[in-house]
Parts: C-alpha cells; sequence; structure tokens
C-alpha cells in the first residue's frame, strides 16, 4: 500500500540494518536466496549500519555487480530500467527504490518502501519531499551469470553461451576444420608445382604422385565435410530441443496479466523469431566462424605467395566491409517495421479464427476481410522497403567482390609478365585458387552485419516475452502448511493498470473456514477481481490477503492453487476424453472418484448417455458439448482434487434451468468440508449462502445474511427485486417504497 511520505530515516523506526534488509530485499528480487540473520552473522558486521563499500563486497559475495554513483533527483528516470535500488539517506540508513516513473503533474517520482518495514507500506515521492534526507547517494545492482547459466536473462549473449554448452562437439568441429585447411592448401600448391616444375621439365612420373596426391586430398576434404556437416546438424538439433523447452517453460511462468496485457498474436509473432535466431547462432554465425579458421592458415600464404596480390584483396574486402557497414542502421529500421507489421497480421489472424462464431453470426466475413487485406499492404510494403534498401549494400559490393577475384588475376598476371622471378604462372594460379577460398569468408563476414542486425531485432522482440517477470512457481520458495480455507482481506486496494481506477479500494472481510460466501454486486464492482487475487493471478494489491492466518505473498504459489477449486463462466476443456478432462488436475484419479466428482457437477447423466460414456472423445473446444456440459464438467474437474477452497465465478451462469436446480440441490453437498466464494447475478442462488458479501464500485457496501440484507440494503434489495419482482410485491419485509432509494 502506499502513503504520504514521512521524512523520517529507517534507522529511527528499526534497531535493525536498513541497508542489510534491502540488499536482501534486491538479491531475492534477482532470483539468489540471502538471509539478514546469516549476512550478519557471516561478515561479523557490528551494530548500526554497514558502510557503503561493505555493502559492495557482500553483494560481490551473492554474485551481484554492485555500483555506488551520486545523481540528481530529476536524473533518477534515466535509471528507471535498474531498478530496484538502493539510496543512503540521513544517519547512513537505506531506502528502497522499487520503481522510477514522470508523472504529468510532479515530474519525476519515486516509488520507496522501507526495506526493515514488515507492513510493506509504499511511498510515492518527489524531489522536494526526498531532498531533506538524501545527499544524491544510490546504489545499483546487477546479477552476474556465468556463461552457460541458463537463468541470465534472454539475450544474445544468452544464446551463445546455450551453443557453448556442446563445446566439446565444437573442438572436433574446429578441430576438422582445421585438418580440411591442411588438406585445401594441397591442391593449390600442387598445382603450383606442376604449374613450374613438372611443364617445365615433362616429369610424367612426378605428375601422376601430384594427381594421386589432389585425388587423396579431395576425397578427405570431402569426407571431413560430410563429418562437419553431420556435427553442426547434432549441433543445431540439440540446441534447437534446448531453446524451444526453455521457450515454453518460460511462457508458463508468466503471469495470467501478461496474457491479458499482449494479444495472443503479437505473442505468437515474438515466439516463432526463434527459429531465425535458432538459424542465425548455429547457421550464419557458426558457419561464418568455421569458415573464418581456414583464413589462420590460408592469410599467411597468400602473403608468402605475393604481398602486394595479398594486399589488394584484403583492401578490397574492407571496402565491401564498409559499404556493408553503412547500411546495417536503415536496414535494422525498416526490419522493426516489417515485424510489428507482421505481427499485426497474426494477431488479426488468431481474433478472427477465435472469433469466428461471432463473425458468422453478425456477418462480418467482409470487414474482417477488409482488415485483412489491409494488413497484407502494410506487411507487403514494409518488405518491400526493406527489400529495396538491402539490395544496396549487395549491388554496391558486388564489383569489389568481383574485382577481389579478377583484380587479383589481372595484377598477377601483369606482375608475372614484368617480373617473372617475383611471381611464376604457377604461383599466380596457386594465388587466385587461395584467393576464392579466402575471398568467400571474408564476403561473409561483411554480409554477417546484416543478418546480425536482424538476430538483434529478433533477439530483442523476443526478450520483451522472455524477460517478462515470471510467477514465482519455485517449489522451494513459500509454506506449504495444510491450508482449512479461513479467508481474510484487510484493507485490500489493487487496479490492474496504473491509469485505471481502483477495481477493490480498501475492502475488507473474513471468511470463517467451511462457510459458504456470496459475493454479489453490480456489474464492474470487482466481484471477479477477488477470486484473482485470491489465487495470485495478480500480485500487485495493496493491503493482506491471509489463508488460515498466513499472508497469501508468503504461501507456496502451486501450492496455494492445488488447493484451490476454480470453475468459471467460461471454462476451457482440453483435447481428450470427458475422463482426462475431469481427472487432467489429479491423473491418477480412480475412476470411481472421477464419478463421485461428476455426481456431484450433475454431470454423471449427460456423460452416460454418450457412446462411450467417460472415454468419449471432445472435438476441439468441446464442440460436441452444449454451454451447460461443458460447464458441468467443469465444476466435476474443480471437485475431484477435493480442494480447501471451492470459487464458483457466474458457475451457473450458462446452465439451463434443469441443469441449474441439479448444482443448486448439490451445493450443499458440495460446500462440506470446504470454503465455497460463489460470485453469482442470480441472488436465488446464494440465498442459503452463510453470508453475502456485497461490493459497490469496488468498495465494501454491505455484508450478512440474505435475510439481513434484504432488510437493510438498498442495493441488494434492488438487484433482488429486479430478479424477483413477483415475489418481491409478497414479501413482507421488503416494501416496495423503500426499493427506489438506490
Amino acid at each position: 500500500m502506499t502513503k504520504p511520505f514521512e521524512a523520517s530515516r529507517p534507522a529511527e523506526r528499526s534497531t535493525e540494518s536498513s541497508a542489510l534488509h534491502g540488499l536482501v530485499a534486491i538479491a531475492r528480487h534477482l532470483g539468489i536466496d540471502a538471509s539478514y540473520n546469516e549476512l550478519r552473522r557471516n561478515y561479523a558486521l557490528p551494530a548500526g549500519e554497514p558502510e557503503t563499500p561493505m555493502l559492495l563486497a557482500i553483494a560481490r559475495d551473492l554474485g551481484i555487480s554492485a555500483r555506488s554513483m551520486r545523481v540528481r533527483f530529476k536524473d533518477l528516470a534515466t535509471l528507471s530500467k535498474s531498478m530496484p535500488a538502493l539510496i543512503r539517506v540521513t544517519g547512513n540508513a537505506a531506502l528502497l527504490v522499487e520503481s522510477v516513473g514522470v508523472d504529468p503533474r510532479a515530474g519525476v517520482v519515486a516509488m520507496l518502501r522501507d526495506p526493515t518495514s514488515l507492513d510493506n507500506v509504499r511511498t510515492v515521492v518527489d524531489e522536494a519531499k526526498l531532498s531533506g534526507i538524501w545527499q544524491g547517494e544510490i546504489i545499483l545492482f546487477k546479477r552476474r551469470y556465468a556463461t552457460t547459466d541458463e537463468s541470465r536473462p534472454f539475450s544474445m549473449s544468452w544464446l551463445l553461451g546455450q551453443v557453448l554448452r556442446e563445446r566439446r562437439l565444437f573442438i572436433d568441429i574446429g578441430m576438422g576444420a582445421i585438418i580440411t585447411t591442411i588438406f585445401a592448401l594441397m591442391p593449390p600448391f600442387i598445382f603450383k608445382i606442376v604449374m613450374d616444375r613438372v611443364l617445365v621439365n615433362q616429369s610424367f612420373s612426378t605428375l601422376e604422385v601430384l594427381s594421386g596426391a589432389v585425388i587423396i586430398a579431395m576425397l578427405f576434404e570431402a569426407i571431413l565435410m560430410h563429418l562437419r556437416r553431420h556435427l553442426v546438424e547434432v549441433v543445431t538439433a540439440r540446441v534447437d530441443g534446448r531453446l524451444n523447452l526453455y521457450v515454453v517453460d518460460k511462457l508458463l511462468k508468466l503471469p495470467m496479466d501478461y496474457f491479458e496485457r499482449n494479444p495472443t498474436g503479437m505473442t505468437m509473432s515474438k515466439i516463432s523469431r526463434l527459429w531465425q535466431i535458432r538459424s542465425f547462432v548455429t547457421g550464419q554465425l557458426f558457419g561464418t566462424i568455421l569458415d573464418t579458421i581456414p583464413l589462420l592458415g590460408l592469410v599467411p600464404v597468400l602473403f608468402v605467395l605475393d604481398y602486394r596480390l595479398a594486399s589488394l584483396v584484403f583492401a578490397l574486402s574492407i571496402i565491401v566491409f564498409i559499404i556493408v557497414s553503412l547500411f546495417i542502421k536503415p536496414i535494422s529500421r525498416r526490419f522493426a517495421f516489417v515485424v510489428k507489421a507482421e505481427q499485426k497480421r497474426g494477431s488479426h489472424l488468431i481474433e478472427t479464427l477465435h472469433g469466428m462464431r461471432t463473425i458468422k453470426a453478425l456477418t462480418l466475413e467482409g470487414r474482417r476481410r477488409r482488415e485483412w487485406d489491409a494488413l497484407i499492404a502494410e506487411t507487403i510494403e514494409a518488405k518491400f522497403k526493406l527489400g529495396k534498401i538491402a539490395s544496396f549494400p549487395h549491388t554496391l559490393s558486388l564489383p569489389f567482390e568481383r574485382l577481389i577475384y579478377s583484380g587479383s588475376f589481372c595484377l598477377g598476371a601483369y606482375l608475372a609478365l614484368t617480373a617473372p622471378q617475383d611471381l611464376s604462372a604457377g604461383a599466380l594460379g596457386a594465388f587466385a585458387m587461395l584467393a576464392m577460398r579466402v575471398g568467400q569468408p571474408l564476403m561473409r563476414i561483411a554480409q554477417l552485419q546484416l543478418e546480425l542486425a536482424e538476430a538483434r531485432g529478433a533477439v530483442h522482440e523476443l526478450a520483451t516475452v522472455m524477460n517478462s517477470p515470471p510467477e514465482d512457481t519455485r517449489e522451494d520458495s513459500g509454506m506449504r502448511q495444510p491450508i482449512h480455507g479461513a479467508v481474510s482481506f484487510q484493507n485490500i486496494r489493487f487496479r490492474y493498470s496504473a491509469d485505471a481506477p481502483y477495481a477493490l479500494d480498501n475492502v475488507s472481510f473474513s471468511v470463517p473456514a467451511g462457510t459458504m460466501l456470496g459475493v454479489v454486486g453490480r456489474s464492474g464492482s470487482g466481484k471477479t477481481t477477488v477470486t484473482r487475487l485470491l489465487q495470485r493471478l495478480n500480485a500487485t494489491y495493496e493491503g493482506l490477503i491471509k489463508i488460515d492466518g498466513m499472508d497469501l505473498r508468503e504461501i507456496n504459489l502451486r501450492h496455494l492453487r492445488s488447493n484451490i477449486g476454480i470453475v468459471l463462466q467460461e471454462n476451457f476443456l482440453f483435447a481428450g476424453s470427458v475422463r482426462d478432462n475431469i481427472s487432467i488436475a489429479k491423473p491418477d484419479a480412480s475412476l470411481a472418484e472421477i464419478v463421485h466428482a461428476a455426481q456431484l457437477a450433475g454431470a454423471e447423466e449427460f456423460i452416460e448417455r454418450m457412446p462411450r460414456g467417460y472415454e468419449t472423445r471432445l472435438e476441439e473446444g468441446a464442440a460436441n458439448l452444449s454451454g451447460g456440459q461443458r460447464q458441468r464438467l467443469a465444476i466435476a474437474r474443480a471437485l475431484l482434487t477435493n480442494p480447501p477452497i471451492l470459487l464458483l465465478d457466474e458457475a451457473t451462469s450458462a446452465l439451463d434451468a434443469e441443469s441449474e436446480a441439479i448444482i443448486n440441490a448439490n451445493l450443499k453437498r458440495i460446500a462440506t468440508g470446504r470454503t465455497v466464494i460463489s460470485i453469482s447475478h442470480r441472488l436465488s442462488t446464494l440465498v442459503d449462502a452463510d453470508t453475502i458479501l456485497v461490493l459497490e464500485r469496488g468498495r465494501f457496501y454491505d455484508m450478512g445474511p440474505h435475510d439481513d440484507l434484504l432488510e437493510r440494503c438498498d442495493i441488494y434489495q434492488q438487484l433482488w427485486y429486479q430478479q424477483n419482482r413477483h415475489i418481491e410485491r409478497s414479501h413482507k419485509k421488503a416494501p416496495i417504497a423503500s426499493i427506489g432509494q438506490g
């Protein structure tokens, strides 16, 4: 939660070290396990605050790069990507800077937190509020990673680190490249010997020996090239598999709000760039490196044959390199436009596929086709502009590439004619053959710049997904005590974005274990937000949510969600059998358990009528089931794990009257021994709830049993009367005169 700034340093509120607590908090944020008590004990720290050099030394020992610097408050905005950080304030204490932003009215503002505080109170301050206690010192932190550490942020260096995990294969490939280079040197030198010695002396026996040597060298080179390609394919397959596993693992760890904020098409487009990145790293980049290895042996040989011709080759190569370099930035900018256009196109296509039923119902085919045509035109235009500018470096460098071969040959012929004692015909032929082997890698190095720029753009796009903050799903983090189901919200404030109104504003209520809570309110009152926060689908709330007295943030996330059953208004069913879908959260469940859950959900009666019962296959999206049948399967799925907390978010809204009657008849059996929080716009389904919470525009409005609310709560009266008008006329406890006051 946030509160007005109090210009008091942390040391005045706590006897513990705020700087050390802040370092521990930042270390945990960076994924490093650190303990305040262990650090104080291991470093024999005296009472009070450690000096900055000691703090930096401790950070280095933890595997964190840290540096202290002095900045002006207005310059903090340039360091926003380096947060969280520590600032040293009066008395050498420290405050944790969680984020920095720019407010239209106040200018640069920072969100601060006292590291020693247990209530996680956050304070938003501007320069005027902080100037009295802060002299400008800030300590920045960044985690250090080993080259092959998979936990480091996704980047080009991370990719190279993954490739280097196959260093043993690379050593084999490199040795093969060196041996191949040796064999590659043989034909040019044999050609030189033939031209300068064999033809002059007409030595047929020497020619036969040299011809055999050439054939053997070519065979060995072919075999080594085959082995090289095979090893490269092995490396590519391993890296490709590792990257795909990594991407899916990262996606599954992302919080729900990421997928709600980012269109599916955009995310898929970014992930599809993985193929381009892998192709570059294991293809163009690796191939160029392998082709460059022979240069170590070939370049000196060129200079031995003739330094003048070798100098010409390198001068022309440098010109090509410069030409290509000049076009890197404009090509990168055009490439970014192509990427954005393709993302918009992909997002539109996926939206069309997902919304096909609505498109057909509203006859929107023509409109969607026109929108698609416009996006295709935009993509084609972006690609045309990219191709137009990308052709310039190739066009401008092509003459110089040709000159590497033709120019060196012409100059060599001139030198051979004018000074045959310096350059023989055989040496010229050998040089021309080697120049082709040297020129191609040099050209590839020049072209690699453009491919590297495109790959960096792809890495940047994919990194926006891969480096998004994940949920804390570690098995060893958080408490795993048995959950009984007592729930309490204490002064909860939450909004979905910084510029959005509060979905919940200072909401407090308690639910004893084993009771049923109904949640009602008008549309947009925050009912669903309650269930989202309880599942920790959104964790940026202010205040405290407790389960059985434990802070929700301190409970292991997997343990928490495995103890909460959830049934939504729209539920997703996976491809597979009815049995597979019910038991998906408990694969080892027996058939008897599955049948029992289906009976409680009122699903058994229609499952038994299916051709193969529980083994009936569901079509994509469970299209062979009605809406009510899908809903009852979702309820059975939630009940199978016997969760101590069950969340019903408009769970009966899609049911017909008969199905709803079955669920309501079984509701007491369903609720036995567990806490049930039921959101429903049909108040009649909540009449038997132990207590009902009424929300209005994100605020707590009233709470109590049905009869009490019908007596005193005007909003509840209105909602009840709108749904039960014929009953309300005869309800003595809620006269019509009191209804219009809402």
